[in-house]
């Protein structure tokens, strides 16, 4: 279910704060219909306090939410934990509730009207509530009256709070939109005059030198409070059964479609913005599905109505996350906050759910992997369609019956080229989510240069959001009292550049995985986190894998490891060369000591003629070998270059990786073959005196050297590319949509090659049958030899098959509906 604009939320305390965040003066100053212009601190700053209000309500009731610790205590984790951004979020429950007591006062004119919703607190805290409230007041006057109220005049009976040489820059932007709004043109001098603690940034805010529309400090709402439903009403082609949520510009029902039989969440709005828009491009599993839209005329209404999801949102799951021990966390949390939701909304329990019963059985590290999973390809899959969400947090997650999560209110999305958060498209979120780019864009001035927001900051976001949901608090500590909004801003930045440490247990492999993934994804600058929600999503399957993380994601120190630094020629012409070396001094010996020994003294001219035959073959065979070979490993090396480039492997480049030990093996086999026809035969034509017993033998032993020369450089290299370079080149993203294909035909290369194997000893038992005396000795030794060398072919076998099978895990494409990834 998606938020009540902004919206809406299926909790009553999220309902309260919603109504807050975006306050509509003309809920307190006026009836009339007319949009007002409302200062950006507003709507998102108070956005953050549905935190702070879930918090408040946590802690009324912490007694009955203390867990048992493993070692008997009843403790609080969260109150064991440091940095939860407590100071913060009491500042902003405190904002709303300011905000709401304003909203819900009735209008007075005397100066003094707004200490009425100023509390009880510390002088910085009382600055940065009274900052907000004029800003709310100053619009709403300027709506009602035709003209904002001078900032001084507003402050005239707060000496003890704000002087006026402490006007923040934001207020005074402020007043100077408003101004703008109304027809009036505002004079640097003017407010050079009236605030010289800003000058320099008036004067060119004001002095023309860039754009004089401070968009990114301020929003202009075109919005107007919905008309609201009773519970059994019909309303078009829907009955209203439930209120889910309810917000100060949209409410969300569940409701009946009566044509087509089905429970839809029904959003009633009197503005569409962007929201339809960008969520009717989405068909994606992870993703909420809007069905359509309705205009009605009476009452005058926007109808948006989507898929129903009753499993509540993940905010409740970290509600629960928050107040259970550690070491207590498991998959389960995530179905008991779903099974609580159901009974709210007396929809049934699935039962016999395979994914369900997966689910319970995961450690929580490896629960928040499987939420980050699909979170990341929901937003990989909005990325790739130019849409920003700008508002991922635990209350914009939905979750199904089965636990699914489903990424829902892209109101803030940015439809369109993504790029330059100029103004309104980076509007909207939570700061306490926000990237710093992010942070930067909303509180821009206009003589500040656009901050660039793309795919990465909503990257950022789900990596706090992942963080939360592991750990029961953000990953960063933001303590004091901001004295204004720009203030706030500068503390969430200054929070973002100090990531805390996780409490989870140092030897858990996959508490470590999650940690460092999330940890490249909170890189303070965008060029060094992680680039993509594919490659996102690759990195925590590793993390809910741990046994192919070590294939893709190797120990630095291992053998294995410093064997992948090396370079791919130099190991490829390793494995090619020693069989082939061993194959051929095999061959010279065997054939020296059985047949050309004694040749070579019974035939005149036979020695020299051999060696000229053999330099010729050589000749040709070794340059043709060794250019092939670098043929096809240069295919391989682009590959890997590219990689390093940061770009992604081709289809070609992976193709030739899984084919270099195929290819290796026909090279070597053939020209071993070919010697074998053409030594025997030559030699033969221009000796009559060579035998067939000759001619077989030196034919059957050039054979076997040609099987060591096609078998063992086979399993050498595809074990080579199996555990090293197939990794190296699909480690960004774990996508390959060939890899089923590839496993199948790997495998089938392999079993073809492993009886190859056994048939190379086999010949050479033939061979020691019918050798002479003399050659038999090096005949057993090269039986020995290649009966070692079947068993090694055998393990090379097992071990690149328990490879394959291993990455499967995360990189099979023939998912299921029972599939964790």
């Amino acid at each position: 279910m998606p938020d009540a604009n902004d919206d809406a939320s299926p909790r009553p305390s999220q309902t309260r704060v919603r109504a807050a965040s975006n306050p509509s003066p003309q809920t307190r100053r006026s009836k009339g219909d007319a949009p007002i212009a409302q200062s950006i601190s507003d709507s998102q700053l108070a956005e953050t306090a549905l935190c702070a209000r879930a918090d408040s309500e946590n802690r009324q009731n912490e007694d009955a939410q203390k867990q048992p610790t493993d070692d008997g205590h009843l403790v609080n984790d969260r109150a064991q934990q440091p940095g939860t951004n407590d100071d913060c979020d009491r500042l902003d429950a405190l904002l709303e509730t300011c905000l709401e007591a304003y909203l819900d006062a009735t209008p007075d004119d005397s100066p003094d009207f707004l200490r009425q919703f100023l509390p009880e607190s510390n002088v910085e805290t009382k600055r940065f509530l009274l900052n907000e409230l004029i800003k709310l007041d100053m619009a709403s006057r300027a709506e009602t009256d035709g003209r904002p109220p001078r900032i001084e005049s507003l402050l005239e009976h707060f000496p003890d709070v704000m002087p006026l040489d402490r006007v923040p820059l934001d207020l005074v932007m402020e007043e100077i939109q408003l101004r703008r709004d109304v027809g009036e043109t505002p004079q640097a001098e003017d407010y050079q005059g009236r605030f010289p603690q800003h000058h320099e940034i008036i004067g060119e805010m004001l002095g023309g030198q860039l754009s004089s529309k401070p968009e990114a400090t301020m929003a202009v709402l075109h919005k107007k409070k919905p008309p609201e439903f009773e519970i059994g009403q019909r309303i078009d082609d829907f009955v209203i059964l439930q209120t889910l949520g309810s917000g100060a510009f949209a409410h969300v029902y569940l409701a009946r479609q009566d044509s087509m039989s089905r429970l839809v969440a029904l959003k009633v709005s009197q503005g569409t913005g962007d929201e339809p828009q960008a969520l009717a491009q989405f068909d994606h599993p992870n993703i909420v599905r809007v069905y359509d839209q309705r205009l009605l005329d009476d009452p005058p209404s926007h109808l948006l109505y989507m898929q129903f999801h009753p499993g509540g949102t993940l905010a409740d799951v970290v509600a629960i996350v928050k107040h259970t021990g550690r070491f207590n966390r498991r998959g389960e949390i995530i179905l008991q906050a779903v099974d609580r939701a159901l009974l709210r909304t007396a929809q049934a329990v699935p039962e016999q759910s395979t994914l369900r019963i997966k689910l319970s059985g995961l450690s929580w590290p490896m629960a928040v992997a499987w939420i980050g999973i699909h979170l990341s390809r929901a937003l990989q899959n909005a990325h790739d369609r130019g849409v920003m969400h700008r508002d991922v947090k635990p209350a914009n997650v939905l979750l199904s019956a089965e636990g699914i999560p489903k990424l829902a209110d892209f109101n803030v999305s940015f439809a369109g080229s993504a790029g330059r958060a100029g103004a309104a498209s980076s509007f909207g979120g939570s700061i306490g989510y926000m990237a710093p780019e992010h942070l930067r864009a909303i509180s821009a001035t206009a003589v500040t240069v656009p901050e660039e927001v793309g795919p990465q900051a909503d990257l950022y976001s789900l990596a706090i959001l992942l963080w939360e949901l592991w750990q029961g608090r953000r990953p960063f500590e933001c303590r004091g009292t901001p004295e204004s909004w720009i203030d706030a801003v500068e503390q969430q930045l200054h929070a973002r550049r100090h990531i805390n440490s996780p409490n989870d247990p140092e030897n858990d492999v996959v508490s470590r995985l999650l940690a460092q993934i999330l940890r490249d994804a909170l890189q303070y600058e965008p060029k060094d986190r992680i680039g993509s929600g594919a490659e996102f999503e690759a990195r925590l399957k590793l993390a809910l894998n741990p046994e192919a993380a070590r294939i893709f994601d190797p120990d630095p120190n291992s053998p294995l490891a410093w064997l992948g630094r090396r370079s791919p020629w130099l190991i490829t012409s390793a494995i090619i060369l020693i069989p082939n070396a061993l194959a051929g001094v095999y061959g010279y010996f065997y054939n020296f000591k059985d047949t050309l020994g004694n040749l070579f003294q019974e035939v005149e001219g036979l020695r020299s003629t051999f060696e000229t035959l053999s330099f010729c073959i050589n000749s040709v065979a070794f340059p043709l070998a060794a250019f092939l070979v670098v043929f096809y490993t240069k295919q391989v090396s682009r590959g890997l270059d590219r990689v390093r480039r940061g770009d992604q492997a081709t289809e070609a480049d992976i193709d030739a990786t899984f084919q270099l030990g195929q290819r290796a093996a026909v090279i070597g086999g053939f020209l071993w073959c070919l010697a074998a026809v053409l030594y025997p035969l030559i030699l033969r034509l221009m000796f009559p005196e060579i035998s067939r017993r000759e001619f077989s033998h030196f034919f059957l032993s050039h054979v076997i050297c040609g099987g060591v020369a096609a078998i063992y450089p086979f399993f050498g290299i595809t074990t080579y590319a199996v555990s090293l370079l197939y990794p190296k080149l699909v480690r960004k993203t774990l996508r390959d949509p060939g890899f089923d294909d590839r496993l199948t035909k790997t495998v089938a290369r392999c079993e073809a090659h492993l009886y190859l194997a056994c048939l190379v000893p086999l010949l050479g038992v033939t061979l020691l049958v019918v050798s002479q005396a003399d050659a038999r000795d090096v005949m057993l030794v090269s039986l020995i030899a290649t009966g070692l060398g079947l068993i090694a072919a055998f393990k090379a076998y097992k071990y690149v098959l328990r490879k394959l099978q291993t990455m499967s895990l995360v990189m099979s494409n023939r998912d299921d509906a029972t599939s964790l990834v």
